[in-house]
């Protein structure tokens, strides 16, 4: 079916993954340069065809990888494994998401029960990728989703585990590369990846990673050589300064979290890259994540640095091992930092691209030639001194005006802090991806950090802020935010003035909720005496709800209807009523009470058109009335009647369902959306280039002083300025406090959390080694933390939604939290400090 089509070509397009044989490195010599030079003729189609496109429509969406574990079972020797039956539960799922979809699209026309995540491959046989199964909207409600779309991947993955094995959003498998650590088990030194840690049977099935890690090999003349430093315990033995690894999974085996943003245009994507980019590091240091490598505990807390020496392809030429050609060299692995802003707004300075970087030259002349500007033919003839790794034997000539794999085949691989992601067809626009976030232990902490880059970047945008800084620093800040406890322990490079739009707003909304509450005041004494005295309106207002059958719909009925005298004026269309008193709609029969019970709370006039269609005409009948004069394809849909009689944006689907959506769709001011102004559009009025070094704490928090506004603050400025509803703002609130805890140092980070953990351990014998029983130990209790059945308030504070609230997916699906059966505080300040299990 179509839906189904679409979903797997989103599928494909995201990962990459395409049906065919890769070539190996020699293989695909002949044909290195024909891709080469017809990437660069795709990306010039994409550019023609889309310079000028405008979405108005705002979406995003998140990616959360997680690895499956085994764990032994409870009363014997204590044991874990890495589980490589990730594939084979990959399997199971997308089954599973075929069937869901195929069992909505049964129901004829009813949209309001698909399934709301999907599931995807990753570079482990271990791993598995999670993603909602269609991208969160432009509305404050959206917002309320995402930790219930979250939790809701969590639930469906478990439901297809056997006893013992753990869905893990750890950054890493602690163990990965130590002596025998998969089930099944198998031995390292494998054809692939020639690793001695790693077998290649972890490596995903799909021809595709195979063929990626042999050919980083072969390109680069030898094993990747990744190397970090070791955290010295007091009896780490004194000749191991470091930890060793040689192979891609080492890297590409560790799980993130990523969020994509769908740009307005090309101008808005290019500023949101760039100001993106001056965040990567911020946001990899405060959710840092990854304290071990191999089984021994390292001196840093996040991986990129690991991901991108294992994907290192850089020949020792181009490594600058060889001091008679440096000026071959290239400075960065190709998964590293950006570097070169690509923006031509008017706060971006050639100053700030003040590292000197290679580009390929007849591509940028190329595109130069074709009229791409200079700053985006440099960021795309940057990309393209790097070679096509995986090159598919059937995909090789193809109509570069349809076709982008040669494209993709490149900017795929370059795998940078953000990625700037042309349109890959007529359905997707311009958009931005945001690479750098370490995944975290829960689903809520996931859904702060993901909530808060989008707020973020909706204020940077609404607000036109300027946080650029030269690039050289943007590079000091990704070094930093490796350390040890960054967050607390370290500053980093920011701008002082970030933008007076900012203070302006500030002050505005201040002014305007005294004046809202002062007329609000007004409005309730007035109602009560009108109340008092009989008059006015207080005591009751006209609803009314008319209904007109199919067959009696005509070329008048709407027109008739905007002619009705109401406050509030509404459409719903829906199945019609069938001879068992329910709709053949699933979705409309638990729709049709909360919009009706919404008109009867009305304290003003109000009109609701009620349109039952048939399934016999109404499904596939693209001639259906509903659908030309409303242009919807999906039931139940509601629409507002603005007050000039023009439709407004409708609630379709999924939304009807939801009570929430549908009181804050129909409330007396419009919904909140969270689309700002166009930077373009903000005056520029600061010029202060000044940059100081200050701590994660004032980043976020600010200072109080003269310093830079605090990222927190300008949230929330904007969350004032677009009125978000009450129940989203809380909702935000926590996720804002926890993130405003981390930072202050109030509480840990998950890499510090972990730390103290194994610390604690009473058999981690502080020689910088984690033994089996220890692992087990912590994927248990985090498995626990995840569950909500343990609470852990040095992470987590107070403001994880544990036990008391459960939490509603879009589909209408209530993801139920467990209780807390037990609280874990890891008590470090005596000499002999102990993990503390009390009741919660």
């Amino acid at each position: 079916t179509q839906r189904k089509n679409e979903v797997l070509a989103c599928v494909c397009i995201m990962g990459f993954l395409v049906v065919g044989k890769p070539l190996n490195w020699d293989e695909s010599k002949e044909v290195r340069k024909y891709v080469h030079e017809h990437g660069v003729k795709q990306f010039i189609n994409i550019w023609l065809k889309n310079k000028n496109r405008e979405d108005m429509v705002f979406l995003w969406g998140d990616e959360v990888e997680g690895f499956v574990a085994l764990l032994s079972p409870e009363g014997g020797k204590k044991s874990v494994k890495l589980n490589l039956r990730g594939s084979e539960i990959l399997k199971e799922l997308e089954t599973h998401t075929i069937e869901a979809h195929n069992k909505a699209e049964g129901k004829k026309g009813c949209a309001t029960c698909p399934p709301s995540v999907i599931f995807h491959p990753e570079y482990g046989r271990f791993m598995i990728e999670t993603t909602p199964s269609d991208p969160y909207g432009g509305y404050t409600r959206d917002i309320r989703c995402v930790e219930a779309n979250m939790r809701l991947r969590r639930v469906i993955i478990r439901r297809h585990l056997k006893e013992g094995e753990i869905y893990s959003t750890l950054t890493t498998y602690p163990l990965l590369g130590d002596g025998d650590f998969t089930v099944p088990s198998y031995k390292p030194k494998g054809p692939v990846a020639i690793s001695d840690y790693v077998p290649d049977e972890l490596i995903n099935p799909h021809p595709r990673f195979a063929t990626l890690t042999a050919n980083i090999r072969t390109r680069r003349g030898s094993k990747v050589d990744i190397r970090v430093p070791m955290f010295k315990d007091k009896n780490t033995p004194k000749e191991e300064k470091e930890i060793h690894m040689d192979a891609m999974a080492f890297g590409m085996g560790c799980c993130c979290l990523q969020v994509t943003f769908l740009a307005r245009n090309l101008t808005e994507a290019r500023n949101l890259y760039d100001h993106l980019a001056v965040l990567g590091p911020i946001f990899l240091s405060l959710t840092a994540a990854t304290p071990f490598y191999r089984g021994r505990m390292a001196d840093i807390d996040v991986r990129w640095t690991v991901i991108s020496q294992s994907v290192d392809d850089r020949t020792p030429v181009e490594r600058g091992l060889d001091p008679q050609q440096r000026e071959k060299a290239i400075l960065k692995s190709r998964y590293d930092s950006i570097s070169c802003f690509i923006s031509n707004d008017g706060y971006m300075k050639p100053s700030y691209n003040d590292v000197k970087i290679k580009h390929d030259e007849k591509t940028f002349k190329t595109l130069l030639d074709a009229g791409v500007d200079g700053a985006l033919a440099k960021h795309i003839a940057h990309l393209w001194i790097r070679d096509p790794l995986v090159i598919y034997k059937n995909r090789v000539e193809l109509d570069d005006k349809k076709e982008v794999d040669h494209f993709e085949n490149i900017q795929s691989t370059n795998w940078q802090s953000v990625r700037f992601k042309p349109p890959p067809s007529d359905k997707i626009g311009w958009r931005v991806e945001f690479r750098t976030m370490e995944v975290q232990i829960t689903d809520f902490e996931n859904a702060a950090f993901t909530v808060f880059i989008a707020l973020l970047s909706r204020a940077i945008l609404a607000f036109g802020l300027n946080l650029y800084i030269p690039i050289s620093k943007v590079d000091q800040n990704m070094k930093t935010a490796h350390f040890r406890d960054s967050v607390r322990a370290n500053k980093f490079h920011w701008r002082r003035d970030v933008g007076s739009t900012v203070m302006e707003q500030m002050r505005t909304t201040s002014e305007n909720k005294a004046a809202a509450k002062r007329q609000a005041e007004e409005k309730m004494k007035g109602k009560v005496n009108g109340t008092m005295n009989g008059e006015g309106h207080a005591s009751g207002y006209m609803k009314s709800v008319i209904e007109v059958a199919e067959k009696d719909y005509t070329e008048e009925t709407l027109g008739d209807f905007k002619k009705v005298e109401a406050d509030q004026r509404f459409v719903l269309v829906y199945g019609e009523i069938e001879k068992d008193g329910r709709s053949w709609c699933p979705g409309c029969n638990r729709a049709l009470p909360i919009i009706e019970a919404k008109i009867k709370s009305f304290t003003t006039s109000a009109a609701l058109l009620k349109l039952p269609v048939s399934r016999q005409h109404f499904c596939g009948n693209e001639k259906h009335f509903a659908r030309k004069d409303f242009e919807i394809n999906c039931i139940p849909t509601l629409i507002r009647i603005g007050p000039r009689g023009m439709l407004e944006e409708p609630l379709g689907g999924n939304w009807c369902t939801d009570a929430f959506c549908v009181n804050q769709y129909m409330a007396q001011k419009p919904p909140k959306k969270l689309r700002g102004r166009s930077t373009h559009n903000i005056h520029r009025d600061s010029d202060d280039d000044t940059q100081v070094e200050i701590s994660m704490e004032q980043i976020m928090l600010g200072d109080g002083k003269e310093g830079p506004l605090g990222l927190i603050h300008i949230v929330h400025a904007y969350l004032d300025m677009i009125e978000c509803d009450d129940k989203t703002r809380k909702v935000v609130n926590n996720y804002l406090k926890l993130i405003a805890d981390r930072a202050s140092g109030k509480l840990m980070t998950a890499a510090t959390w972990i730390r103290n953990f194994v610390d604690l351990h009473p058999e981690y014998k502080h020689d910088s080694r984690l033994s089996e029983s220890i692992v087990h130990d912590l994927l248990k209790t985090t498995d626990g933390i995840t569950n909500g059945t343990i609470c852990v308030p040095q992470l987590l504070g107070k403001y994880a939604n544990v036990g008391a609230v459960n939490l509603t997916d879009r589909d209408g699906e209530v993801v139920a939290v467990k209780g807390p059966k037990k609280k874990i505080c890891l008590t470090l300040a005596k000499k002999e400090g102990k993990i503390v299990y009390a009741s919660c």
